[in-house]
């Protein structure tokens, strides 16, 4: 998967766990917490669609690090796809 397309999925599952938030101004360095409303609640949506989305799973400790876009780009590029 492309990095454009790994950051439209992360989008969409963010506007998806977050409705109604406009995640067209996000700001890649800055936490989604601090951008838009998002609780705890929708962040862990947040992680459990992208987990579904991109067929991976995230272990609890990293969830730290997909706090933000860049986070979530350089995570998921590091993770390894699942077998198949």
């Amino acid at each position: 998967m492309s990095e454009e397309e790994l950051k439209r999925n992360i989008l969409e599952t963010l506007a998806e766990a977050a409705p109604g938030s406009d995640v067209r101004t996000i700001d890649p360095g800055v936490s989604f917490r601090d951008q838009i409303e998002i609780d705890s609640i929708d962040f862990m949506n947040f992680v459990l669609l992208l987990e579904k989305r991109l067929d991976l799973k995230v272990p609890e400790i990293d969830y730290p690090k997909l706090s933000s876009l860049n986070g979530c780009l350089a995570y998921f590029k590091t993770t390894p796809a699942p077998a198949r």
